[in-house]
């Protein structure tokens, strides 16, 4: 898992060139809890669009943030539900261990609410 690592001056998102982006989604938020780092970086909750890769996931942050994007690789998710609550949106929760030299260290639990979609699809 990174931390900005995966945005561009302009917001958007970057991908190596073997990946392609498989789908995305927009309104969407990402709160994270547990956090081993004591960084302000993981305080409030993020809104922004997220991506899905063969790999991995990119969350990237609208508007300004001190994280403006978070790339969290399948291999280091794990305990993953997709959640759907008769009042509420459907959100997706785990928990994420950091990549090495990804500009933290630990490991936090997640929550991606989808606000404005499903998360099923």
């Amino acid at each position: 898992m990174a931390v900005n690592r995966n945005c561009s001056e302009g917001g958007g998102v970057i991908v190596n060139n073997s990946e392609s982006i498989l789908m995305n989604y927009d309104h969407v938020e990402l709160t994270f809890s547990d956090v081993e780092s004591a960084s302000d970086l993981f305080k409030g909750t993020k809104k922004g669009s997220i991506f899905l890769t063969p790999y991995r996931v990119i969350f990237v942050t609208k508007g300004k943030d001190p994280m403006q994007s978070f790339m969290m690789p399948f291999y280091l998710m794990k305990d993953c539900e997709i959640k759907q609550p008769v009042f509420g949106a459907n959100y997706i929760k785990g928990s994420v261990k950091a990549e090495t030299g990804g500009g933290w260290e630990g490991s936090t639990a997640f929550k991606i609410i989808f606000s404005a979609g499903d998360a099923r699809s």
